[in-house]
C-alpha cells in the first residue's frame, strides 16, 4: 500500500512540475507592460496638454494594450481606445509605431461651452492616433518613450437657445461637428 502512495505521490509531483513549467514559459513569451505618456498637442485651435496610461501585453516584437486618457484639445475628452505597437531591431533600444483606435468621451468644462446656450450638449465621437517613436532602455524592464504622432478626434455639440420676445418665446437649435486634427509630441515611461 505505502508503495502506491508513493508512487502516486510521484506521479502527481512529475505532472505538477511539467504543468508549471508550460505556465512558466507562457508567461515569459507574454509580457505585461503599462506605458505612461504625457504630451503636447498642437493644431489649428493651438496648443493643449495630453496625459495616457496604457497597459497590455507584449509578445516578441508585438504589444496590444487598452488605454485611457486626458485630452484637453479645444474640448476636454476623456480617449478611451485599443493600442497596438511594433518594435524594430534586436538592440535594447529601439525604433516603433503605434497606432490608436477608440473613443473619445466628452468631459467638457463650463467655460467651454457657448456662452448663451441654456442646453448644451455634446457627444461623444471617434479617437485616432497613429506615430513613430524611439524606445531608450533605462533598465532591464524599464524605458524612455519619445513618439511624434498624428492624432484626431471627433466632437459633435448641440445647443439649444431660448429667447424671450414679446408673445412667443423663440428656440434656437444648432449642431456643430468638430473633427480636431492635431500633432501629437509625447514623453513616456514604460515598465
Amino acid at each position: 500500500m505505502n508503495k502506491r502512495i508513493f508512487f502516486v505521490v510521484i506521479v502527481i509531483i512529475l505532472i505538477s512540475t511539467n504543468c508549471f513549467a508550460q505556465q512558466k514559459s507562457t508567461i515569459k513569451t507574454f509580457q505585461f507592460h503599462s506605458i505612461n505618456n504625457v504630451g503636447l498637442l498642437e493644431g489649428q485651435a493651438g496648443s493643449a496638454f495630453q496625459l495616457q496610461t496604457i497597459n497590455g501585453f507584449q509578445h516578441k516584437s508585438w504589444f496590444a494594450g487598452i488605454g485611457v486618457g486626458l485630452d484637453y484639445y479645444r474640448y476636454r475628452t476623456i480617449p478611451l481606445f485599443v493600442d497596438l505597437r511594433k518594435e524594430f531591431g534586436e538592440k535594447k533600444n529601439k525604433f516603433f509605431v503605434y497606432g490608436d483606435a477608440g473613443i473619445s468621451f466628452s468631459w467638457v468644462t463650463d467655460k467651454q461651452k457657448m456662452l448663451y446656450a441654456t442646453n448644451d450638449k455634446f457627444k461623444n465621437g471617434f479617437y485616432g492616433d497613429a506615430g513613430a517613436g524611439y524606445k531608450i532602455s533605462v533598465s532591464k524592464n524599464n524605458s524612455l518613450l519619445l513618439s511624434l504622432g498624428y492624432t484626431f478626434k471627433k466632437v459633435e455639440e448641440t445647443n439649444n437657445t431660448y429667447f424671450l420676445t414679446p408673445g412667443w418665446p423663440i428656440i434656437s437649435s444648432e449642431k456643430y461637428d468638430y473633427g480636431l486634427n492635431r500633432l501629437s509630441i509625447k514623453i513616456g515611461w514604460e515598465f
